[in-house]
């Protein structure tokens, strides 16, 4: 699920980030890179950064500083960004583990998008062929092909199904895919939860720390700006959307990212034109 956003996302050398996470150091390296091979700009993918240049040239050098990069085909996993700071039912970084260590190594026939969601319904609004739904009860809804199966799962239970559910075969209906899974419906499907507005501004943390989510208007992120970004050293998150978030600061350190980036192009209004 490439952004829908991104302009010739076929021409991209894509750095997956299972779940957007990217810490300093990488993102300072994929800077470096852009520098030299690409024209001095990253690009946001869904979950995941790209360059354009030379594909040969990048692969190489990605693949010399230790990224693992896909085939013609991949697991695309995609979680709700902000779970374990802000919102949701659950924390769903150690369901994405989970589901990343037993995916690793497997190959599909086609990109699947595998989405997981911790019931804030960002990334259930995203229509995932295959996902899974925090629910208040601490269960989970089983998501195929975009909608809700009925399928109901303890939380022991929900890599094992993702992961069954993602090697399903092509153009598999719902029916079909439960019936391989052993799986039944147990309640009627139920409609998503709204979908939240994007991760924009100044996020405050209930730990008390502040969630910086910027925005990139066409997803550019310029190499420069991403070596500012990873100057500061905290934790970052690549949204599904042409969003970013640096995580974990204090406020004045998160006061002075904004006043040092918001004028290099980095958006902090959500309601900004830039950003339709």
């Amino acid at each position: 699920m490439p952004h829908a956003h991104d302009p010739a996302v076929a021409d991209l050398v894509e750095v997956p980030l299972p779940g957007g996470r990217l810490t300093a150091a990488q993102l300072q390296v994929l800077a470096e890179l852009a520098h030299e091979h690409a024209g001095g700009t990253l690009v946001l993918t869904a979950g995941g950064l790209g360059m354009r240049g030379d594909r040969t040239e990048l692969t190489a050098r990605l693949t010399g500083h230790g990224f693992d990069l896909p085939g013609e085909h991949r697991h695309r996993l995609l979680v709700s960004p902000l779970s374990g700071r802000i919102g949701g039912h659950v924390d769903v970084w150690e369901t994405l583990a989970g589901v990343q260590d037993r995916l690793d190594g497997t190959v599909p026939d086609r990109e699947i998008v595998v989405g997981i969601d911790d019931g804030t319904g960002d990334i259930a609004a995203l229509a995932p062929e295959v996902g899974a739904l925090a629910l208040p009860d601490g269960r989970w809804a089983l998501l195929l092909d975009g909608t809700d199966s009925g399928v109901r799962l303890p939380p022991g239970d929900v890599v094992e199904a993702l992961v069954a559910a993602a090697q399903r075969p092509r153009r598999a209906g719902v029916a079909a895919t439960l019936a391989a899974l052993g799986l039944e419906p147990s309640e009627p499907a139920a409609p998503h939860p709204p979908a939240p507005a994007r991760p924009v501004g100044w996020l405050d943390q209930p730990d008390g720390a502040v969630t910086l989510g910027g925005g990139l208007p066409g997803a550019v992120l310029p190499a420069r700006m991403a070596e500012f970004l990873a100057a500061v050293d905290r934790p970052l998150v690549v949204t599904p959307w042409p969003v970013l978030l640096l995580c974990d600061l204090d406020e004045w350190a998160a006061e002075q990212v904004v006043r040092v980036l918001a004028p290099m192009g980095l958006i902090f209004d959500a309601d900004s034109p830039a950003l339709r």
